[in-house]
């Protein structure tokens, strides 16, 4: 960088004389405002954009040489000056109606933008912040040296609306530019970070790195903040829960992968020279610092929830009433000057153009509401690491399962709204419409529960202490599939009342209207609850609460228009009937009729991907079955008169009926066509994690016919299946080859050291050795053995002797 004087007289001089001068010496002006005024007149972006940054740069340099400070803060002209640019930045006028082509101020807010980032406003923004941060700590007293945050109040309260015009001027420009270096460097996040210690300039300085986290490639290396420990705990609740919003993106899955859904392009990514995981070690500083997660915790479970009025049937409703109350006060308040007392950052704002700053209260409420949110959006991202079940161990002890209970009462759901009563609803919205400022919370605080109980030994926390001893009940008549470990729970840290948190959910769920949003979570929530090692007692628990009848009843009477819904349905449902001879009978009562069975079959086939758990799930038990000896137990009697259940009259002899869903998936050629439906589904390079279930579907049709030495039989069988439509398969030569190249992609993906494969054997009771085996012997090179999928995969020409 040039010094101060050379710069300065760059400016002064002619365009020609600057040139010659830096063709000799290499030397020149590297930004505009080291040009000669004159030159700058006729610029596309405006005489008045250029007047700004250079009072900005003027500024910058003052504020760092200045020695003197304005004792009247409104007389401070960076203050007034920054403001100015900030106005410029923002929108105080209603969005367009259509059909009106007049320019809108955001328009004109974007044109702004784009002008002052094209002229190096960033730049400028970025020394203007950093001036009076390059002083040696030996320059500072002892008491500065303790503090976070050494500079004054007047100094926070301008670096606060720099910070603000920063994240202006990303919101708009990110998508047309990179960001600076300048603003990406490891000095400038280092300090963005120091300035979280201030409450002057918390709200900003946390928005602008999530918004550089956001957009950076790489990973944040946590490590790499100084002093992130003393830093965390000198934040209060609030500014602990807004910084959330980092930890977020440094400890997010997905943002350590370049690709975001393909599992084979992240499989290559983990595998190649240098990979580090720098998810699983930022979670593994963050659960380091003792008070984390108790801290993250009870602001998460707080029992203060606003807004709430009595008599309002909807959340939106309560907050529409709160919003009424606030404008009824503001209207009527004496304009105020400019708050510097209790200036905040993100809070004090104008509330149009030209007024003063001071603190919105309505930014404060939805503040809190998005705190919440994103506290409870990282305690879910703590379960997902490698640390899972640390972490679910610890969040027991802390009695998360009693405070989210308590937390579920104070939420309203569409299905206790009487349809007497009429509720709000956002303009242009249909009457069916959820839209509220909770869903976000909602939505997070299910993804908390399922994470929380997803192979699980704390999820029986979920349950009362009355239904404890219900399921302990039940324990006793589950033979082979009874739990052992049900008398350690721990009941001080269990829901309180006659009803648990899985209750609750569980009554929402039957209520909620088929194209509810939250179905999906609710149904996901209950099913992580039921995953692992198969629970008899659990199953029956909920057959009780008559959910089976709800989930299936709902697949067939019900057109369910959202893919993800029917998926969850299918996924429940396949954990509330695996390995239980009473759910399978149950079952049959629900598609007693033809018809019905008819529809729920052409459901599971037209929607293959979403069933296959389901599918699975009825193989898995129809084995075990068979090893138990309990396959005829699925034979019952029945009148031809009656439906299943029902009682016949006349003189008709009852006959022994096969189990529906047993006889429809017993059968080889219906085996064989899932199989080769399956297969067809995917390829390793369409592999995602939401149909990489589909494979491990097709092995457990392939690890059963292993066992009754039938494997050769099914491999010559999907050889012989012909259809000209698949002939060629997502890219591979034959059905043969892409199952191939499946199971190759298999091994990689699940026999890698730093994979956790004990949930596939808890779910299937099938050992993992097993899994490994059978793959192995798939996959093998060896084309004498018609156990390996190469013997029957035909040469291609050029493979051919002569």
């Amino acid at each position: 960088m040039l010094p101060r004087k050379g710069w300065r007289d760059f400016a002064g001089r002619s365009a020609f004389r600057l040139q010659s001068e830096r063709q000799y010496t290499g030397l020149g002006p590297r930004r505009l405002t080291q040009l000669p005024r004159h030159i700058l007149t006729n610029i596309p972006e405006g005489q008045d954009v250029v007047d700004i940054v250079f009072t900005m740069e003027r500024l910058s340099v003052q504020h760092c040489t200045e020695r003197s400070v304005p004792s009247d803060p409104n007389n401070d002209e960076s203050f007034i000056e920054l403001k100015k640019v900030l106005s410029r930045l923002m929108s105080f006028q209603p969005r367009r109606s259509q059909g009106n082509d007049a320019p809108t101020n955001d328009e004109e807010q974007d044109k702004f933008a784009l002008s002052f980032f094209n002229l190096g406003g960033v730049e400028i923004m970025v020394r203007f912040l950093m001036a009076g941060t390059v002083f040696p700590r030996v320059a500072l007293s002892r008491a500065e040296k303790k503090a976070l945050v050494t500079e004054s109040r007047r100094a926070l309260r301008i670096k606060s609306l720099i910070l603000e015009i920063l994240i202006k001027l990303n919101t708009v420009c990110v998508g047309e530019k990179p960001l600076p270096e300048e603003l990406t460097c490891d000095d400038t996040m280092n300090y963005l970070f120091t300035l979280l210690g201030s409450r002057l300039t918390f709200v900003n300085a946390c928005q602008l790195i999530e918004d550089i986290l956001q957009h950076r490639r790489e990973v944040l290396d946590l490590h790499q903040i100084t002093n992130l420990r003393a830093l965390i705990g000198c934040l209060d609740d609030s500014q602990l829960a807004n910084f959330c919003r980092i930890l977020a993106v440094a400890i997010s899955d997905l943002d350590i992968y370049e690709n975001k859904s393909s599992l084979f392009a992240q499989n290559k990514q983990k595998r190649s020279k240098g990979f580090v995981n720098l998810r699983d070690i930022n979670q593994e500083l963050l659960l380091g610092i003792p008070d984390l997660l108790p801290r993250l915790v009870q602001i998460a479970i707080n029992k203060e929830y606003t807004p709430r009025y009595m008599g309002m049937p909807s959340e939106l409703d309560c907050w529409m009433e709160w919003i009424d109350n606030q404008m009824a006060d503001e209207v009527y308040e004496p304009q105020m000057p400019d708050d510097f007392e209790e200036f905040v950052g993100g809070v004090s704002e104008p509330g149009s153009e030209g007024h003063p700053m001071v603190a919105q209260q309505a930014l404060t409420i939805t503040e809190e509401l998005v705190q919440r949110v994103e506290v409870v959006y990282v305690l879910g991202l703590f379960l997902l690491g490698k640390h899972r079940k640390k972490v679910q161990r610890r969040l027991a002890d802390l009695k998360l399962a009693s405070g989210l209970s308590d937390l579920f009462d104070q939420f309203i759901w569409k299905c206790q709204v009487g349809r007497s009563q009429t509720r709000h609803r956002l303009r242009g919205h249909n009457p069916s419409c959820e839209c509220s400022p909770e869903v976000a919370l909602k939505i997070q605080f299910l993804r908390l529960v399922h994470s929380f109980c997803d192979h699980s030994d704390y999820k029986h926390l979920l349950l009362s202490k009355s239904e404890l001893n219900e399921v302990k009940k039940i324990n006793m008549h589950a033979g082979g599939l009874a739990l052992p470990s049900l008398d350690n729970i721990n009941k001080q840290l269990m829901c309180k009342g006659a009803r648990g948190l899985l209750t609750k959910i569980v009554e929402v769920m039957k209520k909620e209207p088929t194209t509810s949003t939250f179905r999906f979570w609710l149904a996901r929530a209950v099913e992580s609850y039921l995953r692992g090692d198969t629970s008899y007692c659990d199953q029956i628990f909920l057959m009780r609460r008559d959910l089976l009848r709800h989930v299936a009843g709902n697949i067939v009477e019900n057109e369910i228009p959202h893919k993800e819904i029917l998926q969850s349905s299918f996924d429940l449902l396949g954990e509330l009937i695996k390995f239980n001879i009473v759910a399978f009978k149950a079952f049959d009562e629900i598609l007693a009729t033809d018809q019905k069975f008819e529809k729920f079959v052409n459901m599971v086939n037209r929607n293959l991907v979403d069933s296959n758990m389901f599918i699975r799930s009825l193989v898995l038990s129809l084995e075990h079955f068979r090893s138990e000896g309990s396959e005829k137990s699925l034979l019952y009697d029945s009148s031809p008169c009656s439906g299943a259940g029902g009682s016949g009259s006349g003189d008709h002899s009852p006959l022994r009926k096969e189990s529906k869903l047993v006889g429809y998936i017993g059968d080889f050629t219906r085996q064989l066509e899932y199989l080769f439906k399956l297969i067809n589904n995917i390829s390793v390079q369409t592999l995602t994690q939401e149909n990489v279930s589909c494979l491990n579907t097709t092995l457990v049709f392939l690890m059963f016919a292993n066992k009754r030495k039938q494997l050769p039989r099914y491999l010559q069988a999907l050889r012989d299946e012909r259809d000209d439509a698949l002939g060629t398969v997502n890219g591979s030569s034959s059905i043969l080859q892409n199952f191939r190249e499946l199971l190759l992609f298999w091994q990689d993906h699940y026999l890698h050291k730093d994979k956790d494969c004990s949930a596939l054997e808890k779910s299937s009771k099938i050992s993992f050795a097993y899994w490994k085996t059978t793959v192995s012997m798939l996959v093998s090179d060896d084309k004498k053995s018609d156990t390996a999928v190469c013997y029957y995969i035909d040469p291609l020409p050029s493979d051919r002797t002569n």
